[in-house]
């Protein structure tokens, strides 16, 4: 997870917002909104689901929405005449989910006909779960907004929506749209509506914040049976699982995890991949097939939580002086903190619990743990984003199999603006080619990662938002804003070689381009300025394509070059494609370079997804992410979709199963990387406030049985699974 701003793609729905009723006329009082004349009102229409009115487990009318599978289905409520909130700050509403599953939400408003998803927009998100019927609401005021979670605690009034995205300060007197929508389910579902209408904010009490978390960093208002309560569990828990994690490895493996009673290939002394048997397979330095299975981020700095401006959020926080005061950081870098805070204080509560747990040597104990449970519970490998001066280099001492990573975003080239969440680097310009040699030199050699027989290969760069294939508009949307620069920049060197493109293309004749795109350029000159109609034409769309898979194919080419130069026998696993941010042409272009396609999946499988190109490229996969959370042990966020949301721990761990069985089966993929080691911080991770249930451990350092023992299951089977046969 972008990390996980996967949700800014609700850009996408735009298109359906511009059109909306103009803002000019003056607001008038936000309704009470229900349906108990059995009518769908004509403002209240559905995109990519069906409305109809039905009767509520309540026994009232209430709308019900038949959301399909496919991109951001939702229901729109788009007023002839603004509606204002007023003085009560808070939409309210009451939601039913029918279904056997817990499913994730998102509630966007505009104050704008011009809203586009990020501006002049709030997106917020809570989880309905299965079977229930809810009261929710929404705060517009700024403060609640900017809490610095996504997901909120309970509150005394009913589920609150947390932030998910977008402007933090629309004006509540002048909503022109509501939308009620999923991100990219893959299955249909359905959720009932009701009761819409203003309230007091709750918020006016923020008592229900005092002292959330605990001296440990969990949830202070719920119990469970493995919860510390006093430093002397965290020293038990210790002892305990020493027992447990001693004990030789499965004969069935080789050193590096692989299948060591299967077929033996040719051993090469580092990792490869192949075709075996009719499945794409990597293969381990010895030769024996393997399968990687492994959890991201495995590093501590994530775990930071926001301080300032919260402190009353928190119990017992240690003194800054105090033998744990090491685990506070003051920042002034900042993503998107609370409260509209440019520096501050952080805490990380699970590096000051491992301290508590094992002393100063923390770092140490815990990397040795961690390598030793992950090898009990069955992974062979660590993913993306492991402390580097941890891991790094060091396969031989841990006998461990991982994956390096490098960023290009740190260099000083030039960039594309991707109009969601981020910029694209601008391969054209020759300053990228050395940002991807001082990255490869300072983020992976450095570490001695070339001599390192234990690394399966490296990622570069992470989700880079190529564009939506849900739109053409959005899935054009780069090549839109580099023919919107002026060729004349000195940092606009992919609109120069756009253009050089288009003009080899059309022979110089710019008749030939007008006539196909239906402009009126001059010349290939006229088009130095900046051009960007109001819609991709389809006779546009031709090349257009052609241009972002030109765009993609220099990018990658770029990078494996390098790679192939100065790492020469380690895999190129390419960039981690995400569902919101990637097309055809991409694919097609990375699989020119890459060794391994790569790909961040929050789906219930890898499975059925058209989004997906694999089969037509003739490479191996590799999920670079996946996980599912849930809410019923003390973290209050399930994840970034519907399709990531559990119902509990156990549901967790059925899901997880199914998930890396359905991957094992799967011809084109090669491994699954969970996402990750550790739960995110109860309130928030500290530079873009996630804080979902998706760790194997708690914040605590405390496993989850149910999945540990679901790893260890599938684990034990994986081979067989993949190839047939016995163990």
């Amino acid at each position: 997870m972008k990390k996980m701003l996967v949700g800014v793609m609700a850009l996408i729905l735009t298109g359906s917002l511009l059109s909306s009723p103009g803002t000019v006329e003056a607001a008038v009082p936000f309704p009470t909104l229900n349906f108990d004349n059995g009518v769908v009102p004509a403002y209240v229409t559905g995109s990519n689901a069906t409305l109809q009115v039905v009767t509520n487990t309540t026994g009232s009318k209430a709308l019900r929405i038949n959301y399909a599978a496919g991109d951001f289905p939702s229901v729109q409520f788009s007023p002839s005449t603004p509606w204002s909130v007023g003085s009560g700050n808070a939409i309210a509403f009451e939601l039913t989910n029918p279904t056997d599953k817990d499913i994730t939400f998102y509630l966007r408003v505009d104050d704008s006909a011009q809203a586009d998803g990020v501006k002049d927009s709030i997106v917020t998100q809570a989880v309905a779960k299965a079977k229930s019927t809810k009261n929710y609401f929404l705060s517009l005021s700024p403060n609640v907004l900017d809490l610095g979670m996504r997901f909120l605690p309970p509150n005394p009034a009913g589920a609150q929506m947390g932030y998910a995205w977008g402007d933090k300060t629309i004006n509540s007197s002048n909503i022109v749209s509501m939308q009620f929508f999923q991100l990219y389910p893959s299955a249909s579902s359905a959720l009932v509506l009701d009761n819409l209408k203003v309230i007091k904010d709750p918020n006016t009490d923020p008592s229900y914040l005092n002292g959330i978390a605990d001296k440990y960093g969990q949830y202070a208002a719920m119990n469970w049976g493995d919860k510390v309560t006093k430093d002397q569990d965290l020293l038990d828990d210790k002892a305990q699982e020493a027992a447990a994690l001693n004990g030789a490895p499965p004969a069935v493996l080789s050193q590096y995890g692989g299948w060591k009673k299967g077929p033996k290939l040719q051993a090469t002394g580092h990792f490869r991949v192949t075709q075996h048997a009719g499945k794409w397979t990597l293969v381990d330095p010895e030769g024996y097939l393997f399968f990687s299975t492994g959890l991201d981020v495995v590093r501590l700095d994530d775990m930071h939580t926001w301080i300032s401006g919260r402190d009353s959020m928190f119990k017992d926080l240690p003194a800054k002086n105090s033998s744990l005061g090491k685990h506070f950081r003051y920042t002034t870098s900042v993503g998107s903190p609370p409260l509209g805070q440019t520096e501050g204080w952080l805490f990380n509560h699970y590096s000051a619990n491992l301290e508590r747990k094992y002393g100063n040597d923390y770092v140490n104990q815990w990397k040795n743990v961690s390598v030793a449970r992950f090898k009990n519970w069955g992974f062979n490998s660590l993913g993306n984003w492991s402390e580097p001066s941890l891991y790094f280099g060091k396969g031989s001492q841990h006998k461990m199999a991982y994956v390096a990573n490098g960023w290009t975003n740190v260099g000083t080239h030039a960039t594309i603006p991707s109009g969601e969440w981020g910029t694209v680097a601008d391969p054209y310009d020759p300053q990228f080619t050395t940002s991807v040699k001082n990255m490869v030199q300072n983020q992976i050699l450095a570490y001695g990662v070339a001599q390192d027989p234990w690394v399966i290969g490296v990622y570069i760069d992470n989700e880079i938002p190529w564009g939506s294939p849900a739109t053409t508009d959005s899935k054009y949307l780069l090549i839109s804003n580099i023919l919107a620069m002026n060729a004349s920049d000195a940092k606009s060197h992919a609109k120069r070689a756009m253009i050089a493109h288009l003009q080899t293309k059309y022979n110089n004749n710019i008749g030939a381009l007008n006539t196909k795109w239906g402009t009126s350029f001059a010349s290939f000159t006229a088009m130095n300025a900046p051009f960007k109609p109001a819609q991709i034409s389809n006779g546009m769309v031709p090349d257009y394509s052609a241009m972002l898979k030109l765009l993609a194919r220099k990018y990658f080419s770029i990078v494996d070059a390098e790679l192939t130069q100065k790492l020469p026998n380690k895999l190129y696993l390419g960039a981690r494609f995400a569902e919101w941010g990637i097309s055809k042409e991409v694919q097609e272009a990375a699989a020119e370079y890459v060794d391994v396609v790569s790909y961040n999946v929050y789906k219930e499988s890898v499975n059925g997804h058209s989004w997906m190109d694999i089969s037509s490229l003739n490479k191996p996969a590799i999920v670079g992410e996946f996980a599912f959370g849930a809410n019923d042990r003390g973290m209050f966020g399930t994840g970034p979709n519907s399709e990531s949301a559990a119902s509990s721990q156990q549901n967790r761990a059925e899901k997880f199963t199914n998930y890396v069985n359905a991957a094992l089966k799967n011809p084109y993929f090669v491994g699954t990387h969970w996402f990750q080691y550790v739960d995110e911080p109860l309130l928030g991770r500290h530079w873009d406030g996630e804080n979902y249930n998706l760790g194997f451990v708690d914040v605590a350092d405390v496993p989850y049985a149910a999945m540990v023992n679901a790893a260890k299951s599938v684990h034990a089977k994986a081979y067989a699974t993949r190839f047939g046969g016995s163990l």
